[in-house]
């Protein structure tokens, strides 16, 4: 994946925006990655009628490589002090600090505006479920795809 998507730059410019707007406690790596997919890809999940990346034959095998790159970004954020780590029960958390919230208030794009009510949606239809029930729920929509 080069060029300008799925990079980690752009994947630090969403986990921020996610951040933002979910304000958990518990955004670990894994969950920070489904809310990310399934905002991006909500028509899948029954949360718009249109993906913000639109039609992709390939968008669920997108997930697992999208993960890896965004750990390295919030790595990144977290060296730059946009983002901040912290160890509990469920492992590493992450939380946006002020100013990565200051840098965010400053994103006012088309895109960043639909994508925070993608997440907005996101966390609140599955804010509920466990970090395995949203991988699951992701498999079962990739297994759904793969059939049609």
């Amino acid at each position: 994946m080069t060029g300008l998507f799925n990079t980690t730059f752009e994947l630090s410019l969403r986990a921020m925006l996610l951040l933002t707007v979910a304000e958990r406690k518990d955004m670990t790596l894994d969950r920070i990655a489904a809310y990310d997919f399934i905002a991006i890809y909500g028509s899948y999940f029954g949360l718009t009628e249109n993906n913000l990346h639109g039609e992709n034959d390939y968008s669920f095998s997108e997930f697992a490589s999208r993960r890896e790159l965004l750990n390295e970004a919030l790595k990144g954020l977290v060296l730059d002090g946009l983002v901040r780590a912290t160890h509990r029960k469920a492992g590493f958390c992450y939380e946006i600090t002020e100013d990565g919230r200051a840098f965010c208030n400053k994103q006012s794009t088309e895109y960043a505006k639909a994508y925070r009510t993608m997440v907005s949606r996101t966390n609140q239809k599955f804010g509920n479920n466990s970090e395995i029930d949203l991988l699951t729920i992701i498999s079962k929509k990739a297994e759904e795809a793969l059939r049609r």
